[in-house]
């Protein structure tokens, strides 16, 4: 299992807030997180490669990042609070989006 690298939930440790960016949303792709729900640890499966993961409260502020995270990753949400979450994952096909719901 990955230990916990990045990210903490209380609003005095946000990283930013989420941008609109030029990356191109992809069509039919397979990516999805599981568990989900889930309550310490996910992975994101269809994943080519690595890719980025940034991890936002549904007011956009980013509250964990992980550079390279591959499919077969544990990524550890442990320190976010109860909760919906969008996870952003930016790869070389492109932008997609999930929701993350955390127990």
């Amino acid at each position: 299992m990955a230990a916990c690298l990045v990210g903490n939930a209380k609003s005095s440790n946000i990283i930013g807030y989420m941008e609109i960016s030029n990356y191109q949303t992809t069509q039919n792709t397979k990516i999805s997180l599981f568990p989900n729900p889930t309550a310490d640890f996910f992975r994101v499966s269809g994943i080519v490669g690595t890719a980025k993961l940034i991890i936002s409260n549904i007011h956009c502020k980013i509250l964990m990042t992980k550079e390279e995270v591959s499919s077969d990753e544990d990524i550890c949400v442990k320190s976010l609070p109860r909760g919906i979450y969008i996870a952003k994952i930016i790869s070389k096909r492109g932008v997609e989006r999930r929701k993350l719901e955390k127990k």
